[in-house]
């Protein structure tokens, strides 16, 4: 690798000036020549004028980086450090992944192992706020530095690029930024990911309070909120497989209360239902919302309800008969329905209530139970919800109290767990890959580990982390062994995890092949989910091998492609009467870095 004084970190920023004085000097040769060369001059004033032009979208000046720079000689691995696995679910064989080295290297590794088979990304990048957050070939970017930009957009562009290619194709990510980036994010991710833009998340991160007090006192815009970007892959735009609730008022409209007569409903105000029950009535007076020996209002239900506890408990208890006035229906038989009256209809599999008005049509009347449920808030509540849009308030509640989550510290950027697990459940479903590149505090494995204990799922989490001032070691590591273990007032939530940390091999290694095959068994431990020790799978990448394997108690065994077509019938039959499967070792793990070499 180049040393820090041969290393160029704007390896292309002289190019355009080179080519403009080049075309220049062409331009100036030919205006000289005696010969008539206008043809010459204007082709070319054509070409200094799309070197000098710009392109529509984001526009930066390229930077590179030392760890780019270093797989021109170096060739990225894994080894596992076997002293932080962790093996806390006996029943499964299945492993989760923390990768700890510079996620670049991570993200070109994951795509031997993962190309097109995550479902979805979920990152909070450095915000680049100028206040040391953001590290650029070992230095932070600072105010002084007059790229501080461009560096950024280069080290995301580079890792988004690669991260696209795991994606399943009708993948989604999902970014985590703040106002000093959103922007050009926006702008590149327009670029990495066209057609992509399904929305931005709005999410209320902190309120007026405090400092920000004065701040706003003074005529600033404090600022609330951060973002989400959601892009997917294929361009589709109904993300949400599991839509998020939060608590809303009572809708007046629900004013309706159904009493069963033989095979249909009356139906009555519900004001008139609820002055039957004199404990609702003296709870309404008491809270001075009716007069005594006045009658309940139809037009103030809403109020009531929100207000009075016997009021809510009574109406969530009946909810299936509480009903509002919906859209009209056609009923396409013939039967006698009477007027006013509400009768249960069913068309296929779908069960309407309808009442016949007085010109012979019919409306559907919709229980308020379709409005019922818990909320996703902060403090979830049983009662009417609204479905979430891009708007996701009340998430400063969450911070008072983030520091402790997960039972590590992180004083700058540590995601309420809250958040991230509700993105993870809106968007995945229980078998689905979910990916970290930025793994940092560990929020997102934490997430995912959580929502598995909860629904029954299978999610598979890969968390990618440098170990920048130990954080791999002491932050996102700790934290996903004080999950398997649990911590404080915790209780334990056992799962597999594996601890793999980047090498490399040098390109012109006198043994390039046997140094890669070295590497080849955490690749394969990377793309099926298990751990070789603990397993009934075997490994074997040379003749040798073929015969020592033993059989007993195996089921599946790794083998490189060109053993195995150099198999003995003997070693077939072997391997067959023992039904043993053997799977073929990619040859594509290692191809490029092998081609040209053997």
């Amino acid at each position: 690798m180049a040393t820090d004084e041969q290393f160029i970190e704007r390896p292309y920023e002289n190019e355009r000036d080179k080519a403009l004085t080049y075309v220049a000097s062409l331009i100036d040769q030919a205006s000289k020549d005696p010969k008539n060369r206008q043809e010459d001059i204007n082709q070319l004033l054509t070409i200094q004028k799309l070197l000098n032009g710009k392109k529509y979208g984001l526009v930066w000046e390229e930077h590179e980086e030392k760890v780019d720079k270093e797989m021109k000689t170096k060739i990225p691995v894994f080894k596992e450090d076997h002293k932080r696995i962790i093996h806390g679910d006996k029943q499964s064989y299945k492993y989760n992944f923390l990768l700890v080295g510079d996620n670049l290297h991570s993200l070109h590794l994951l795509e031997k192992t993962h190309r097109s088979r995550v479902n979805v990304i979920c990152i909070d990048p450095p915000y680049n706020t100028l206040n040391k957050d953001f590290k650029y070939n070992d230095k932070f970017v600072d105010s002084s530095d007059e790229y501080v930009h461009s560096k950024w957009i280069s080290f995301m562009y580079r890792r988004l690029t690669q991260a696209k290619k795991l994606l399943t194709y009708d993948g989604v990510i999902m970014i985590n930024i703040d106002n000093n980036e959103y922007a050009n994010l926006k702008l590149l991710m327009d670029q990495v990911f066209p057609n992509g833009y399904v929305t931005t998340i709005h999410v209320e991160m902190s309120t007026v309070q405090g400092m920000k007090v004065r701040s706003a006192k003074n005529g600033n815009i404090v600022k609330n909120a951060e973002y989400i970007l959601v892009y997917s892959k294929d361009g589709h735009h109904n993300v949400m497989k599991h839509p998020l609730y939060n608590r809303t008022n009572y809708d007046h409209h629900y004013n309706q209360f159904l009493t069963k007569e033989n095979n249909y409903y009356n139906c009555r105000q519900i004001s008139e239902v609820l002055q039957e029950h004199q404990d609702i009535t003296r709870q309404l007076e008491a809270l001075g919302l009716v007069n005594k020996s006045h009658s309940l209002s139809n037009s103030k239900i809403g109020v009531y309800y929100d207000s009075s506890e016997l009021v809510r408990e009574f109406i969530n208890k009946n909810a299936d008969l509480v009903v509002r006035d919906h859209t009209s229906i056609t009923i396409k038989n013939n039967v006698d329905y009477l007027e006013g009256k509400v009768y249960p209809y069913f068309h296929g599999k779908r069960k309407y209530l309808i009442q016949k008005n007085k010109d012979g049509k019919y409306t559907q009347k919709i229980p308020f139970s379709t409005k019922l449920g818990k909320s996703d808030d902060f403090k979830p509540e049983y009662g009417p919800l609204k479905i979430r849009g891009d708007w996701w308030k009340d998430f400063y509640l969450d911070m008072g109290n983030v520091n402790k989550e997960g039972g590590v510290k992180l004083s700058n950027g540590k995601k309420p767990l809250r958040l991230i697990k509700q993105l993870l459940k809106a968007t995945t479903d229980k078998d689905d890959i979910v990916l970290d590149f930025f793994a940092g505090s560990g929020t997102t494995g934490q997430a995912v580990l959580d929502l598995n204990k909860e629904d029954g799922g299978h999610r598979e989490i890969i968390l990618c982390t440098n170990n920048e001032s130990k954080i791999a070691e002491k932050i996102t590591y700790q934290r996903m062994k004080n999950v398997n273990d649990g911590y404080g007032k915790y209780a334990a939530n056992p799962f597999n995890m594996k601890y793999f940390k980047t090498a490399f091999v040098d390109k012109d290694s006198t043994n390039l092949e046997k140094e890669l095959l070295k590497n080849v068994k955490t690749l394969i431990e990377l793309q099926y989910g298990i751990n070789f020790e603990d397993s009934n799978f075997g490994f074997v990448t040379n003749q040798k091998e073929v015969a020592k394997q033993q059989l007993k108690g195996v089921s599946k065994v790794f083998m490189r492609g060109r053993v195995h077509k150099m198999m003995s019938p003997e070693e077939q039959d072997r391997y067959s009467l023992a039904n043993v499967q053997i799977i073929d070792i990619p040859e594509t793990f290692f191809g490029k870095e092998l081609q040209g070499w053997m």
